[in-house]
């Protein structure tokens, strides 16, 4: 594979797990707005049939972020063993001492997927045992 090559694979693999990334963040985001709402609402076999369904969407979501991000790492660290040979990758990042540690990126994924999960389990049953809710102001508004 030539250096060009490379390039532009390194650059697809990081647009991919970028875009899948944000598909995770916007169905995290969706659980902690639905549970800011409904979480309190909600029947102990709705909120069991809620978080079974989410649980399924998110480790399926996060699972293709892992895959995706441990692609790109394994292809930075196949740049930065080979760049070695080439000076044609020397401007490309993992070219250079950077790209040692791009092997360690799966693991950090896989530590940032989980506190995401569990942080969002966490507020819906903290939203849904303690029923926070706004107050309402009867002033008139500015």
């Amino acid at each position: 594979m030539s250096d060009f090559e490379l390039a532009l694979l390194f650059s697809e693999y990081l647009n991919t797990a970028n875009f899948i990334f944000s598909n995770f963040m916007a169905l995290i985001f969706a659980m902690l707005t639905a549970s800011f709402f409904l979480a309190h609402r909600m029947e102990r076999w709705v909120a069991i049939l809620f978080l079974a369904l989410y649980s399924i969407g998110a480790i399926m979501t996060g699972s293709g972020v892992l895959f995706a991000f441990s692609d790109f790492a394994a292809l930075g660290v196949h740049i930065h063993e080979t760049a070695r040979q080439s000076a044609d990758l020397a401007w490309l990042g993992p070219a250079g001492a950077g790209g040692a540690g791009m092997g360690a990126m799966p693991v950090m994924i896989s530590i940032l997927l989980a506190i995401a999960y569990l942080g969002s389990l966490g507020f819906f049953f903290v939203v849904r045992t303690r029923r926070i809710a706004r107050p309402e102001h009867d002033e008139a508004a500015p």
